[in-house]
């Protein structure tokens, strides 16, 4: 019985002494309170779960701020500069970037349930979405998309910190992380699996992110180097389709999100992303989200068209740029 406890200790010491190591690091801010999670002055940092840094930011300040206008989507709608946003709605308004990496519909539905919970406004929504986030009901896993607990009211809390123990004690990352931590310099094996390089300047009240470095190479012509031409690849000239997939779940969520606008008389337009992919959303699924939100709130730019055509329109395949946003804000709100 004595060998077996030595041999229990001998295992469990190091895993115990890793746990409070990283409680007490707590490398993606998951424990402790913070006021900001980004720092400007720092251009490295360990990956973030952007639903939670979105979420908590929120709790911090609605209280003071009151937000009541609100840009839902994934890292697509980070984009819609906030300040292009108020020439369309109210002076007075307090607008805020409620987005999410990888975001679900699921997701957008949960906090728009949250912010009307505690009694906030929605009195004005963008609703930045495309096929990928329509098709996802449920909550993703992974340390950079499992949804935060507030939006669940704590249920998912054990699942959402299993996530980034999994993730800290797994042998790419753990190993980069401390190197790192004790030498400060990187090394060619620390990818972004470790480590993520802050482009951006972060705008803490109203959770903005801007890329002004990337732009600043684009005007000056040396962004679209031959390595980073490789990613756009060439697309089919016949319009292809995305799959249908507004289902039964799929419904239930946007049916409460209409609920909820309809109850506060919220401003809202839905916007269909110009994916570079060119693929058209499902007819069917427009033609429900018409049929539900109303004709005059749903404009669709997917498919092939002359934003989706412009590989300048795009820092790589998967995100355009915020001269598309200005232009997609002018249109909707001046029709």
């Amino acid at each position: 019985m004595k060998k077996l406890l030595i041999l229990f200790l001998k295992f469990i010491t190091p895993l115990l002494a890793v746990l409070l190591f990283y409680v007490w690091k707590d490398p993606f801010k998951v424990i402790w309170h913070y006021d900001s999670f980004y720092d400007s002055e720092k251009k490295i940092s360990f990956p973030l779960n952007k639903d939670y840094v979105s979420t908590t930011t929120y709790d911090n300040q609605y209280k003071t701020e009151h937000y009541d206008s609100f840009i839902f989507g994934n890292s697509r709608s980070i984009i819609y500069g906030i300040d292009e946003w108020k020439k369309y709605i109210p002076v007075e308004s307090k607008a805020y970037h409620f987005d999410a990496s990888a975001e679900t519909i699921y997701g957008i539905c949960k906090k728009i349930e949250y912010i009307d919970s505690k009694g906030e406004k929605l009195n004005n929504v963008l609703l930045i979405v495309d096929h990928m986030i329509l098709n996802r009901g449920e909550s993703l896993d992974g340390h950079l998309f499992v949804i935060s607990p507030q939006l669940t009211s704590y249920e998912n809390t054990a699942n959402f910190h299993l996530q980034f123990l999994k993730t800290f004690y797994n042998y790419k990352f753990f190993p980069g992380y401390i190197e790192y931590t004790i030498t400060g310099k990187i090394k060619p094996y620390m990818t972004k699996a470790t480590l993520d390089e802050e482009h951006f300047l972060y705008d803490k009240r109203t959770n903005e992110m801007r890329y002004t470095i990337v732009d600043k190479e684009i005007e000056e012509g040396k962004f679209y180097t031959p390595e980073r031409m490789k990613v756009f690849y060439k697309r089919d000239t016949v319009q292809n389709y995305a799959p249908q997939v507004i289902k039964e779940r799929q419904k239930e969520l946007l049916n409460t999100i209409a609920t909820i606008f309809k109850k506060q008389g919220t401003n809202y337009k839905i916007i269909i992303n110009p994916l570079y992919d060119q693929k058209k959303l499902n007819e069917d699924d427009i033609a429900y989200l018409i049929k539900l939100f109303g004709k005059e709130t749903v404009y669709d730019f997917s498919g092939i068209n002359d934003i989706t055509n412009d590989y300048r329109n795009y820092y790589e395949s998967s995100h355009y740029r915020p001269q598309v946003a200005t232009k997609i804000m002018s249109e909707i709100y001046t029709q």
